[in-house]
């Protein structure tokens, strides 16, 4: 390999890696093995199973916290919602919720085939979220067809569950554009809280939406 010019790790280098998985797989051999032979077959297999679990342990941690890591890294930019077309829109804000800590299902919700978006908080708390584009970021302040959130508790995937006491269901409306006027009325009026464009762009690139909408002072 060296006379071709390529050139690899050195036994010196790699060493300390061999010697380091050697012990760490025959420390733990050779206590089951001497406490076998001193105490008897129920202290190994104790110490097995104490170990066993203790590496068990350890993987689903480094699993969680690789699942977090990934959760944490789900980013979108100003051009990736732009170009969005409806069914990507709701995958960024599914993506966004599950990043969350909440989950997301989407339930067609009408004979026009609108889809919603329903699921659960880490709490417990149930959520629905529907979604506006286009109109409201020309802001026009006329009487239009807009998405209305009927009850979260008629999702199909209801479960009959009562809600965590003092959390009522989250009710969204997310649009990439500004809302109308009529439209924040009648969201104050019905308990439904609204994501506008700028807010969305503060979600996507990172803020945690209990943090973007203060839902840890509801209740």
């Amino acid at each position: 390999m060296i006379l071709r010019g390529e050139y690899g790790p050195r036994w010196w280098e790699v060493a300390p890696a061999y010697v380091g998985l050697l012990l760490a797989v025959g420390l733990p051999l050779f206590a089951v093995v001497w406490l076998w032979v001193r105490l008897g077959w129920w202290a190994g297999l104790l110490t097995a199973g104490a170990l066993a679990y203790g590496v068990r342990a350890v993987v689903l941690r480094r699993r969680e916290v690789a699942a977090r890591n990934r959760r944490s890294a789900v980013r979108f930019t100003r051009a990736d919602i732009e170009a969005a077309d409806d069914r990507g829109f709701r995958r960024i804000v599914g993506r966004l919720l599950v990043r969350d800590g909440w989950t997301a299902k989407g339930v067609v919700v009408n004979g026009a085939g609108v889809v919603h978006l329903v699921g659960t908080g880490a709490d417990g708390r149930r959520m629905g979220c529907a979604f506006e584009r286009g109109v409201e970021a020309a802001g026009e302040d006329g009487p239009r067809l807009a998405a209305t959130l009927r009850p979260v508790s008629a999702a199909p995937d209801d479960d009959g569950r009562d809600e965590p006491e003092g959390l009522a269901p989250l009710l969204l409306v997310v649009s990439s554009g500004r809302f109308a006027r009529y439209r924040v009325v009648w969201a104050a009026r019905n308990g439904v809280r609204l994501v506008d464009g700028g807010q969305l762009l503060r979600w996507a690139a990172g803020e945690n939406l209990r943090v973007l909408l203060a839902l840890d002072l509801d209740g």
